[in-house]
């Protein structure tokens, strides 16, 4: 038996020494461990000492600085004046809009074409040259808003003055980034048949649309609309406000961050930054056409990102601030109502994915922001 497990029993021995010197260490030295230690040397020899070398990442040791009377810009929330609530009804009338068929007359800027037409490059049609350009090549009853930089340049210029049943010859100077390479600087030729002249009527904010779309008189939707314009401005300004205490925090501050927090908080901030340009629609050409900037601006951020992390955490042991297992039921409560979710539901999948200690971290780490700022001198 003692040889069939020996290996095993002295593995497993061998953790447990090293588990328990590391403890004892700890203990001894008062040490503040950021990450797993590695070990670099251990001799286990039976009938000898054991001796072992591990490399340990502690936390940066720094002076913390005073976490009130920290100075920012005295600002207030931008008000809500008349020419945003205009915007904003405006944008909700939008979607309502529709279109009316104009009576016959030159198109002008504004209008929206209907248009028939097809192109050519050097005598060859364009859909040939360039078989990915679709519409840009040919294109039967296409809508074009008439603007001066819509659609490629030069074209809607030379539509001003056209009449619905007329046929012109357009010619165009395609762009160097021209996003199809084969039409970049080439001259283009096509024969546009404009068929008809559309308008864009939006619908009056009154009180017949506001019952009829949102069931509630012009003057409550406006009054909801200015509240939420409202919060959101509040929201910013406090954003905004955050962002200086805590830069104002930084720099009262120096401190050698631990290497592996860093290469972790990078690697953190390269996949978020990379997942919300896909999301944007960023192709992964262009992505690794950046990646260089990418990286440098992960690195800045990380750097600033565990520096503050390990200030306020000092600032709440100081101040003696803390989360009660109330305000974390609390903050559960509003991301499930929020997501759509049955709160408990919601706590228990929180719970199975290990969430519930950095869900009190974010929350810890709020409340802090909160404290310097209530204790922050604006000016």
């Amino acid at each position: 038996v003692r040889r069939r497990f020996a290996n095993d029993i002295q593995s497993e021995l061998k953790d447990r020494l090293l588990r328990d010197g590391l403890h004892h260490a700890v203990e001894k030295e008062k040490l503040h461990l950021v990450d797993d230690p590695a070990v670099e040397e251990a001799n286990f020899e039976k009938d000898k000492k054991f001796k072992f070398v591990l490399r340990v990442d502690l936390a940066p040791e720094f002076k913390v600085p005073a976490a009130k009377g920290l100075k920012i810009p005295k600002k207030s929330p931008e008000p809500v004046t008349d020419a945003d609530m205009k915007s904003a009804l405006d944008r909700l009338a939008e979607p309502m809009a529709h279109f009316h068929t104009l009576p016959p007359r030159p198109a002008k800027e504004g209008d929206y074409a209907i248009l028939d037409f097809e192109g050519t490059c050097g005598g060859k049609k364009i859909l040939e040259i360039a078989p990915q350009s679709g519409q840009i090549g040919e294109a039967k009853k296409l809508w074009v808003l008439l603007k001066p930089d819509a659609f490629i340049p030069g074209f809607v210029p030379a539509l001003y003055g056209m009449n619905p049943g007329e046929t012109r010859k357009v010619e165009v100077q395609f762009p160097a980034d021209f996003p199809h390479a084969s039409l970049q600087t080439q001259k283009g030729v096509y024969q546009v048949t404009l068929t008809e002249l559309k308008e864009r009527h939006i619908p009056d904010i009154d009180d017949a649309f506001c019952q009829e779309n949102y069931k509630m008189p012009k003057a409550e939707l406006e009054s909801r609309i200015r509240e939420d314009l409202t919060a959101s401005r509040v929201s910013a300004h406090r954003s905004e406000e955050s962002r200086a205490v805590t830069q104002a925090l930084l720099s009262s501050t120096k401190m050698d961050v631990p290497e592996p927090l860093l290469d972790e908080e990078r690697r953190r901030l390269v996949a978020r930054l990379v997942e919300e340009n896909q999301r944007r629609g960023v192709s992964n050409e262009e992505l690794i056409k950046h990646k260089d900037d990418i990286l440098k601006t992960a690195g800045q951020n990380a750097e600033e990102n565990v520096k503050l992390s390990f200030l306020l955490r000092k600032i709440a042991e100081s101040e003696g601030l803390k989360v009660e297992e109330q305000e974390v039921v609390q903050e559960i409560a509003i991301l499930a109502a929020q997501s759509g979710q049955d709160a408990r539901l919601f706590a228990k999948r929180l719970q199975k994915s290990n969430v519930l200690p950095s869900l009190a971290d974010t929350l810890l780490r709020r409340k802090t922001v909160d404290f310097l700022l209530q204790h922050a001198v604006r000016g």
